[in-house]
């Protein structure tokens, strides 16, 4: 389930960032869909590896599988708005530096 997670956040990211161009700030949604991208194929990898050992590609065990879940979206928003602050403020830095 928190492939499919995961993969969903993905393809919202990257639509977001073929379709949205914010004029006044950036907010970078390309890292948000590398983010997101990259936590797929973590699951994937894992999803493959389950295959293997266990036999099933997908789990759906419904209170494990809802705070994977929750977390991977927490844990790429929180790190995307990292990221997104850090470029704000060192633009922000550079442009009070030309001044």
């Amino acid at each position: 389930m928190y492939f499919l997670v995961a993969l969903g956040m993905t393809l919202i990211s990257l639509c977001l960032f073929l379709f949205v161009k914010p004029k006044k700030v950036k907010l970078h949604f390309d890292i948000l869909a590398i983010i997101f991208g990259a936590a797929t194929l973590m699951w994937l990898i894992d999803c493959i590896a389950s295959t293997i050992e266990e036999g099933a590609f997908l789990s759906f065990e419904i209170p494990t599988d809802i705070w994977i879940s929750v977390w991977t979206i927490g844990g790429g928003l929180l790190l995307w708005g990292i990221i997104v602050l850090v470029l704000f403020l060192m633009e922000r830095h550079k442009a009070k530096k030309a001044q």
